[in-house]
């Protein structure tokens, strides 16, 4: 795991882009709150084309001084809802979609996830098993080609996240961790490990003022606590938030 962490050198804090729209920032803003998250050593992104902030964040990435040295956390589907299973083709050209689109040649963390309609772990470690061959061989060639430096998988329950360890191609589980929500607990104390929602999409740390930055820093003191926490995934959408967060990227 140590050799992983050195590998990728995410930063203890990521900046989470689902919100950026949602918050009504603008493209200027979006490129100083990076700027200004990079001065402190916030260098790891997350972010999906399936968000409504893909569009703003990857206009903004252009300007962004730094943006070179940026880490990114990809999240991408095969099969996707609608998909009838697993597609080579299909993960290949989702994944240079994004090189393009993000302007990188590598893809730090491929964030992968099995996805079915609706979501299920029958159908879904049905895809895994019956398909194993062909996702092993798409997973590999992705890796030696360069187009993605890891594959950590989101895995919706620990059934399939117990499965999905068992692919050497899978670096690692990316899911949910906070106090509150600890199905992953075990992934996070011994299997490479990035963590969702900290603050339990605001029910945490809910409160204004010093109170509330205590809070934000127990949640991240919770989850950093476990010792194979890579990083932590967090929506910071102003300039503002960003103060209680510089301690956590030493």
């Amino acid at each position: 795991m140590e050799r992983l962490k050195n590998q990728l050198g995410l930063s203890a804090v990521s900046l989470g882009t689902m919100r950026f729209h949602d918050k009504s920032l603008t493209t200027n803003q979006v490129v100083r709150l990076i700027e200004n998250s990079y001065d402190i050593g916030i260098t790891t992104h997350h972010s999906s084309f399936e968000y409504s902030s893909y569009e703003l964040y990857t206009k903004a990435l252009k300007s962004v001084r730094h943006r070179t040295d940026i880490k990114h956390i990809v999240k991408l589907s095969s099969p996707h809802f609608e998909d009838d299973g697993f597609s080579t083709e299909i993960l290949v050209e989702r994944v240079e979609n994004q090189l393009r689109a993000l302007n990188i040649e590598q893809i730090d963390v491929l964030q992968w996830l099995v996805r079915s309609k609706p979501i299920n772990d029958k159908d879904r470690l049905a895809i895994l098993e019956n398909q194993k061959i062909e996702i092993k061989a798409c997973l590999s060639k992705l890796k030696q080609q360069g187009k993605v430096k890891s594959i950590f998988s989101f895995p919706y329950s620990p059934v399939f996240a117990k499965a999905a360890t068992k692919l050497e191609e899978v670096d690692g589980i990316i899911s949910y961790l906070n106090s509150e929500e600890l199905e992953y607990t075990h992934y996070a104390k011994e299997f490479p490990f990035i963590a969702i929602r900290p603050f339990f999409a605001g029910k945490l740390i809910q409160g204004d003022g010093i109170n509330r930055d205590k809070k934000i820093r127990k949640c991240l003191d919770f989850v950093r606590g476990h010792d194979a926490v890579l990083t932590q995934i967090v929506g910071i959408n102003s300039l503002k938030q960003l103060d209680v967060f510089s301690a956590y990227n030493d």
